[in-house]
């Protein structure tokens, strides 16, 4: 996964000390950002070090020599200065990611996990809690807790939707390549990040070789498949038929066997798999309507009702790990699908996973309507469960 530095240099830049100390140590502070900008980090701490002994109450000075210590690997020094930048200003957004990412190197999960979220509290626009979203995505990955890491993720690229945020397209890859086995959604996520990252950055190969990878693994598995599948789509035309004759004339047991027989002549026939679902689960055979709605899942697999359906059937037959399975995939192909987030949230609930639970009902309140008469009773369910 990609590591993201918690900010800009151009917000070092706002940093024009504030009157404060002498002609030379505003020069310095000068030096030293123009250093830092071009990316000359021994020029900037020397110039930014001078500038401190003269100008002593800019947290944005220290949290500048942090940036340059940072980039330096000079790990003691750059803490250092990040937690002078804090003294001043303990809500200093920067300063706070930053130190979450020495935190995350040095695997201290859970301090990382507590700067990134006072940054988070903190940042002042979406640009910033793009990347620290995505750095929290980090530090619940490591945890293994993947529900967490998805949601931060989907929720940076929520913020960056209009020039998607190329880390996080790429950790989400990840994400759904090697903990959720969502090897078409990893692909979709990969081309992405090539299409949006600079051909210089250091994961671009990488991506590269996961897409030429993906590509042939489901094509190999694609064309396996169909060597297997027997097909007679006349004959399943014509059972597909009369089995909608017999469920408009309410004989479903009719109607039950014309759709299973025309998908035994033809696997890939979505109408049958889907009048199947429907008239098993009018008669109550949520089981047989589940799988149903699951095989009509495979035939289409952008056809979101069906993954709901599916899910909330299984939901029901308190086959909770099955439930969320569907809505893994489904989520993965429509993120900002709000019934899908509403349901597994009822998933992770009923599983007893309530920090789980209260994240997907977060992220479902974030796609709510602001007037919608349930988000009220909604919001308050939400707020009564635990956050870890």
């Amino acid at each position: 996964m990609i590591r993201t530095y918690g900010l800009s240099f151009i917000a070092a830049l706002a940093v024009m000390a504030c009157g404060c100390g002498s002609g030379s140590g505003r020069a310095a502070l000068q030096q030293g950002l123009a250093a830092l900008q071009e990316k000359n980090y021994s020029g900037a701490i020397a110039h930014l070090t001078t500038a401190s002994k003269r100008i002593t109450d800019s947290s944005a000075l220290y949290y500048s020599l942090g940036l340059a210590h940072l980039h330096q690997g000079n790990i003691e020094p750059a803490l250092g200065a990040f937690s002078a930048a804090l003294e001043l200003e303990p809500s200093h957004a920067g300063a706070l990611t930053c130190v979450g990412q020495i935190a995350y190197l040095q695997n201290d999960l859970n301090k990382a996990q507590a700067c990134y979220e006072q940054a988070l509290e903190a940042a002042a626009d979406d640009a910033m809690r793009t990347r620290i979203l995505t750095s929290l995505a980090l530090v619940e990955a490591g945890r293994n807790r993947h529900d967490l890491a998805r949601l931060h993720l989907i929720h940076a690229l929520k913020l960056s939707r209009a020039n998607p945020y190329a880390p996080a397209l790429y950790n989400l890859a990840s994400l759904y390549r090697d903990a959720f086995n969502l090897r078409e959604e990893a692909l979709d996520n990969f081309e992405m990040y090539v299409r949006m990252a600079d051909r210089k950055d250091p994961h671009y190969d990488k991506a590269a070789n996961n897409i030429k990878r993906l590509r042939l693994n489901l094509e190999r598995t694609q064309a396996e498949e169909l060597d297997r599948v027997r097909r007679n789509p006349s004959a399943a035309a014509k059972l597909l038929r009369e089995g909608t004759h017999w469920q408009v004339e309410k004989q479903y047991a009719k109607a039950i066997k014309s759709y299973s027989d025309a998908l035994l002549e033809d696997p890939f026939t979505f109408n049958a798999a889907f009048g199947l679902a429907v008239t098993c689960k009018n008669q109550g055979l949520r089981a047989e309507a589940m799988e149903a709605f699951l095989k009509a899942t495979v035939i289409n697999p952008d056809y979101q009702d069906c993954y709901y359906q599916a899910a909330e059937l299984a939901l029901q037959l308190k086959r909770y790990a099955e439930a969320a399975k569907i809505l893994d995939r489904a989520i993965a192909r429509s993120p900002y699908h709000a019934a899908n987030v509403e349901l597994m949230a009822r998933i992770r609930y009923s599983e007893k996973r309530l920090p789980e639970a209260r994240a997907y009902g977060e992220f479902y309140l974030s796609l709510l309507r602001p007037e919608d008469k349930n988000r009220a009773a909604y919001e308050t369910w939400v707020r009564s469960l635990p956050k870890k």
